[in-house]
């Protein structure tokens, strides 16, 4: 069974492959079962940075800026489901 540290490693990796040079924050996590699976359910933030070089002075700094949940499978170590919003 991973630890959260590893489980947080799993989700860091996994969101750094999807949104190249973000910052990511964890800010809640807890071990849930959910189907009689162990579950990491962690909770955060994560700025973006803008892909256009004009980006950056029309668009608003929190218009980068998300919300997600991403879940770990606590035996397998494989992401089950993650959402933005």
């Amino acid at each position: 069974m991973l630890t959260e540290d590893e489980a947080l490693n799993v989700a860091q990796a996994f969101l750094q492959d999807k949104y190249f040079n973000s910052k990511i924050r964890f800010l809640d996590n807890r071990l849930i079962t959910r189907n009689n699976a162990q579950v990491y359910e962690l909770h955060g933030e994560m700025n973006t940075q803008s892909h256009g070089v004009f980006d950056r002075f029309i668009i608003d700094k929190t218009a980068n800026k998300y919300l997600f949940k991403i879940e770990i499978d606590a035996k397998e170590g494989c992401v089950v489901n993650y959402e933005l919003t």
